[in-house]
């Protein structure tokens, strides 16, 4: 699959998240922390590299996604490359 240029709306950067890490779109809000979630653990991390590579030609290495503490965190790598509106 070709990545795509369009930036997703934060909606729609919540249901990719709530794919990846196995949660209800609507349970994450920005200031939820990582370890809140079960669903990102090494598996839901590898799903997120995957998907942000696949959708959007984004390099998501290993370090930058242990350091990753909250769903804002992931938001803010998204917004900063590009893949979320604003």
């Amino acid at each position: 699959m070709q990545a795509v240029s369009e930036a997703l709306t934060l909606a729609e950067a919540l249901l990719l998240l709530g794919e990846c890490f196995g949660e209800e779109a609507s349970t994450l809000a920005p200031q939820r922390d990582r370890e809140s979630i079960p669903g990102w653990d090494s598996m839901g991390a590898l799903m997120f590299m995957a998907e942000l590579d696949e959708r959007f030609g984004i390099e998501l290495d290993a370090d930058t996604s242990r350091a990753m503490a909250s769903v804002a965190d992931a938001l803010e790598f998204m917004r900063q490359r590009g893949a979320l509106a604003g």
